[in-house]
């Protein structure tokens, strides 16, 4: 963590031991010993919580996408919706009723009841020929 090699350490002890005594050097060691692990300690919880707002960021970021996204197929939802007219609520009432309409549209019409019906071979060529064009 400082880089200190043996004969750096082995200086600093020497130092520490004639600056503050061989009796009071056990109590400052200690003293020592539990700053650097309050130290250690705000280190660590300085790195969780950066890594905790760096998560949060990406999660605000990813939900703003996804918010947008959302907008996005709303506004495309809307879109298709003005295009024709909606959908029957039952598709088999609408099946029922394109079945209905083709069945009317292919049956043959019925002449009226108050039309004289024409007797066979008594049409515009006076019944001759066999009403196929050929004589």
């Amino acid at each position: 963590m400082f880089d200190i090699g043996g004969p750096e350490f082995l200086f600093l002890v020497v130092l520490a031991l004639l600056v503050f005594g061989p009796r009071r050097l056990p109590q400052i060691g200690r003293q020592l010993g539990g700053f650097m692990a309050q130290v250690r300690s705000a280190v660590r919880d300085f790195r969780g919580n950066l890594e905790r707002e760096v998560a949060l960021e990406d999660m605000k970021s990813a939900a703003a996408e996804m918010k947008a996204l959302g907008d996005e197929a709303r506004q495309t939802a809307a879109d298709l919706t003005g295009i024709g007219p909606p959908a029957p609520a039952d598709p088999s009432r609408r099946l029922r009723a394109r079945r209905e309409d083709a069945a009317t549209r292919s049956a043959p019409t019925p002449p009226p009841a108050d039309a004289p019906t024409e007797p066979p071979g008594a049409g515009p060529d006076g019944g001759e020929g066999h009403g196929d064009g050929t004589a």
